[in-house]
């Protein structure tokens, strides 16, 4: 057994876990049976093996009723598995084999008990030629295909946008190559990283002659990269991967990139908790992509602006939009298990039910489509593919128990009535056995194993039949047959083994069928994937109070009434709004104020309704007018990578140092507490640098917050500098935070205060108050810049 698992273990990608079935069981062996009990939880245990260095070998299974289960946490921990079930042997019929029968990681897995419906799942590879980086994705689970290239500087943030859940790369590709990004690493032959390679495979899939259709030309790094992600597919499932039906390439240029630190700093979760009010996964898994790509053509977020406008404005069209919506399932990834011809019944009744949906959806939002080009257009796509619908309805049934529908197949309902027709004779003899033998506790029975059988009390074991043939005697009863009872049987069995073969290839028809529209089915997803996205962005902007943002070319944001979505929906008490505005004049903002008093906040919804607003959404505010900006960097708290051995000061000054080499005029630029992680004059002297190199070089639009009060004197030497403060009143002794941000400069810090606020001891914050007083008494060395 160890050696066919050996053998089997051999052909699998590096690390992938195997699960080898044994009987009822599925085991694992050495060290994926230490990995799967750390990861699961499983007792490690342990077995006697002849010629197994040790002795003993590492063993740890899982019973197969829960491998499905088990299988699904694995791969959402980012492991790879495979499975080997056991079959008959080809050549000898009493004994079994083991054949790797399913291969699936963390980028490439398709099923339901895996995957987040409102999230995608992408498997990403990338190769590098001659200074460019070549990007390929894809989303398994909806066949979507797309990449880029970009210059080789650009590699991790292009790779960060994405997000992968996996990575190939070429073979022996070094670690410091490897892109900080956190996803399993799948290394596949370094030839088919290859152009000529990547060119064959991207031909023999599409089964085209050149891929000049897929905008591919002139792009040897791409070709490779897609190529590799296609091979790599296939090779896992032993065929294409069919559900992939064309390649997209994108402009990155079109997007804005937002890095791990600026979704983490922003919370770019809890905003599309937020805002989300989609009624379909496809349209869940578009909100979260628009909202980390926000769009950096003014052209195109208006066509979205537009296309809201049509639906804020008008309850009564807004939600029987949505009340269509809500009845339309996952048709990307419906249409997906279409293609790999693994669709159940009920995803095919799910698709009919989707497709009956579009006809009403389309009805009810034309009217909308006369002021938005973008909703035209979407309606334009959503074109039901003819037949499918119709092939659906006469061919699945709904009824429990039953696949195809009565009246399909004349040959399906043929061997139907015999069936049945069959347990009705079951229901006569039982009757005629009871009269003829006068034994009226009689009856008929059926067991797995052992099949039909006549049972009778015990007691009446004396008055049977000679023709009953003594089959088993249990405590109260025995059991029997008689030669009439068991060629029924046989017929019974027959007639069932056939209705069920004829149900398997008609459902394959089907499927085969169905498959034929799946190009078409995704189109449909798409366009009403958009729709969904749409009227979500119009439901959050009436629910929550939003406006319709003024979006420009010209530079600068300006807010009046601004609003931190995530925060104001989860605070019980009334948020407190506050005006912004950031152009060249006032493009170095420091903002002082103590803890608490709401700078953080402040900071950040800035940045978020900028973000909203470049998506295509209404924005929390009472009026916004914002000029695109190309990135939002943050640089926000403190954090320790101890895994790497990068300390909280090394963390800092790396973001730091990607937001100043990589930031442009046209860039939002938010920091929140610089040069914390060293003494006070080495920070105070960082700060006081960046802001600086901000301000002259950089030319970004800059939100600084700071407890450093010495920066407050830039205002007084840089022409686009201002201070902001977060302002606090004293009442009684005691500060009140007012959370309005307003011009000037704040000298204290109040932290003794906030200290009391945090139940430190009244000894601790007494003696601090006399030590402060003290110290600003005799003053400190004084910082000039």
């Amino acid at each position: 057994m160890l050696d066919r698992y050996a053998e089997l273990k051999a052909q699998l990608p590096r690390g992938t876990i195997l699960f080898y079935q044994v009987g009822t069981f599925f085991e694992t062996f050495e060290e994926d049976a230490k990995k799967i009990s750390q990861a699961l939880s499983i007792r490690l245990t342990s077995r006697e093996a002849a010629g197994y260095a040790g002795g003993r070998v590492p063993l740890a299974g899982v019973p197969g009723h829960s491998l499905q289960e088990h299988l699904a946490t694995l791969l959402r921990k980012g492991h790879s598995v495979a499975v080997a079930e056991q079959r008959q042997h080809p050549t000898k019929p009493k004994q079994f084999t083991r054949e790797v029968t399913r291969i699936l990681t963390p980028g490439t897995v398709i099923e339901d008990n895996v995957l987040s419906a409102g999230q995608a799942n992408y498997l990403a590879a990338f190769v590098v030629k001659d200074g460019s980086a070549g990007i390929a994705v894809v989303e398994a689970s909806t066949g979507e295909f797309t990449g880029t290239e970009v210059p080789e500087e650009q590699l991790a943030a292009e790779l960060e946008r994405w997000s992968p859940r996996e990575l190939v790369v070429p073979e022996r590709t070094a670690a410091e190559n490897l892109p900080r990004v956190r996803a399993t690493v799948s290394s596949v032959p370094r030839w088919t990283f290859e152009p000529s390679a990547g060119e064959q495979a991207l031909k023999r899939h599409f089964r085209v002659s050149g891929l000049k259709g897929f905008g591919l030309e002139g792009k040897p790094a791409l070709v490779g990269a897609a190529g590799a992600l296609v091979q790599y597919l296939a090779s896992l499932r032993g065929a294409a991967p069919e559900q992939v039906v064309t390649f997209r390439p994108y402009d990155p240029g079109t997007g804005m990139v937002l890095d791990a630190a600026t979704r983490r700093n922003l919370g770019l979760d809890e905003l599309i908790g937020t805002v989300d009010r989609t009624k379909t996964p496809m349209g869940e898994r578009a909100l979260r992509r628009w909202l980390e790509r926000p769009l950096l053509e003014v052209g195109r977020i208006r066509q979205r602006l537009e296309a809201v406008d049509t639906l804020v404005p008008d309850y009564m069209l807004r939600e029987e939009v949505r009340e269509h919506l809500g009845g339309i399932p996952d048709v990307e990834r419906i249409a997906t298990r279409i293609v790999r011809l693994s669709a159940s019944p009920n995803d095919l009744l799910s698709l009919r039910g989707a497709l009956e949906a579009i006809g009403p959806l389309k009805e009810t939002l034309a009217p909308a489509a006369e002021s938005s080009s973008l909703i035209d257009r979407v309606l334009g796509a959503m074109e039901e593919p003819p037949g499918v619908r119709e092939l659906i309805a006469a061919a699945i049934s709904e009824e429990s128990g039953e696949i195809i529908r009565a009246g399909y197949s004349a040959e399906l309902d043929e061997a139907r009535e015999f069936s049945d027709g069959a347990h009705e004779w079951l229901t006569r003899f039982e009757a005629e056995e009871r009269l003829k033998t006068g034994l009226k506790g009689l009856k008929v029975g059926y067991r797995d194993g052992e099949g039909y059988f006549i049972e009778v009390a015990g007691k009446d074991a004396s008055s049977v039949p000679e023709r009953y043939q003594h089959r088993k005697a249990l405590k109260h009863n025995a059991r029997y047959v008689t030669v009439e009872l068991k060629e029924h049987e046989s017929r019974m069995l027959t007639a069932r083994d056939e209705v069920e073969r004829l149900e398997r290839g008609i459902l394959g028809e089907i499927r085969a069928a169905v498959k034929e529209a799946a190009p078409e089915l995704q189109k449909v997803a798409r366009a009403v994937a958009v729709v969904d996205v749409i009227s979500s962005f119009a439901a959050a902007a009436t629910e929550l109070r939003y406006c319709r943002p003024e979006v420009t070319e010209r530079r600068g944001i300006r807010v009046a009434g601004g609003r931190h979505p995530v925060v104001e929906h989860n605070t019980g008490t009334p948020f407190v709004p506050n005006d912004s505005e950031v152009d060249g004049d006032s493009r170095l903002q420091i903002i002082t104020g103590p803890n608490m008093a709401g700078k953080s906040v402040y900071l950040r919804q800035v940045a978020l309704v900028a973000l909203l607003a470049q998506t295509g959404s209404y924005v929390p505010a009472e009026e916004a007018s914002l000029g695109v900006v190309d990135r939002i960097f943050t640089r926000v708290g403190a954090e320790d990578r101890l895994a790497s051995g990068e300390s909280t000061f090394m963390v800092e000054m790396t973001e730091a140092a990607s937001i100043l080499n990589g930031a442009t005029e046209r860039s939002l630029v938010i920091l929140d507490e610089v040069g914390r992680g060293t003494s006070t004059y080495d920070g105070m002297s960082l700060a006081w640098a960046m802001a600086e190199y901000l301000h002259d070089d950089v030319q970004s639009l800059t939100l600084f917050a700071t407890h450093y009060h010495e920066l407050t004197r830039l205002e007084g030497l840089l022409p686009g500098c201002r201070n902001y403060k977060a302002s606090v009143e004293d009442v009684g002794g005691e500060i009140v935070f007012l959370h309005r941000i307003e011009a000037g400069a704040e000298s204290s810090s109040y932290g003794v205060h906030v200290a009391r606020l945090a139940g430190l001891p009244r000894q601790v914050t007494d003696r601090a108050d006399e030590i402060l007083t003290r110290l600003e008494a005799e003053g400190v060395k004084d910082f000039a810049g």
